[in-house]
């Protein structure tokens, strides 16, 4: 018996009268994998109501677990590319996001930075280039009104929209500037998020969510105090690949949390209202 075969000899079962009998199809099908998922989104319109609403639920089950798995793997990596776990982060709400067309919006964006820096050697000039750069015409801005909004915290959806949170411009800004050879860095402060450029000895701090606020370190160390912590070494560290892609998905589940917060409260609201 074919694989497909197999698979539709599995869905059929799915409607049996007998409760084992369909109970044990469905748990198959989910044990068959990802693989199994074109069958299953083929025959889905030839089938009952009810089972086509099983399939779909085999079929968001087999991409969690699929998802999760890749999770797991990026961060087993002894190398982690920071891009791809930001696609990975993406992928939690679109599953479908095209990868490769992201990435080529960031070519484009750098090889139209590599021709306003063309010539430009002072570090403090090439920092007010790019921040016009990427303020000014391509508009990129902090979402001070929807801030815990999920869609911040999205590559995809940064670039689409041209908002985000710290981390996640900051991030666009260093992969655009990377590619542009530009060295900077992400610099992880608590409750914050900031670029650092290094070069000869040299380092200055830009905040992306604050429109490119040019600073010092003695500034970011008045930061830290300020959100209400001492200060420590780490702080001001170059922040790897694995911290920066964890914190988005910390940001991310705190932005869930903060987004169904406020839809019970709004729905409190309309009831008090009402």
């Amino acid at each position: 018996m074919s694989p497909e075969r197999y698979i539709i000899s599995l869905v059929k079962l799915l409607d049996d009268e007998d409760v084992f009998v369909s109970k044990s199809a469905y748990e198959k099908l989910v044990d068959l994998g990802v693989e199994a998922i074109p069958v299953l989104s083929k025959i889905k319109h030839n089938v009952s109501e009810n089972v086509k609403n099983l399939l779909d639920e085999i079929v968001d089950t087999l991409k969690y677990k699929n998802y999760t798995s890749e999770v797991v793997s990026y961060f087993m990596a002894r190398e982690k590319d920071i891009e791809r776990g930001a696609y990975l982060v993406a992928r939690f709400a679109y599953p479908d996001v095209n990868f490769r067309k992201y990435s080529e919006m960031l070519d484009l964006m750098a090889f139209e930075l590599k021709k306003r820096i063309y010539m430009v050697e002072n570090l403090y000039d090439i920092v007010e280039v790019v921040n016009r750069f990427f303020f000014v015409e391509k508009g990129f801005r902090g979402n001070f009104e929807n801030y815990y909004e999920p869609d911040n915290i999205f590559i995809n959806r940064v670039i689409d929209r041209r908002l985000g949170i710290p981390i996640t411009l900051s991030l666009i800004y260093i992969l655009v500037g990377r590619r542009a050879n530009i060295p900077v860095y992400g610099v992880g402060i608590p409750g914050h998020f900031v670029v650092r450029y290094e070069s000869n000895g040299f380092e200055i701090y830009v905040d992306p969510f604050n429109g490119g606020k040019i600073m010092a370190r003695s500034d970011c160390e008045k930061l830290i105090s300020q959100l209400g912590y001492s200060q420590k070494d780490e702080y001001l560290k170059r922040a790897t690949p694995e911290m920066i892609v964890k914190r988005m998905f910390g940001n991310l589940a705190l932005a869930y949390k903060q987004s169904s917060q406020g839809e019970k409260k709004n729905q409190e609201k309309s009831h008090q209202e009402v």
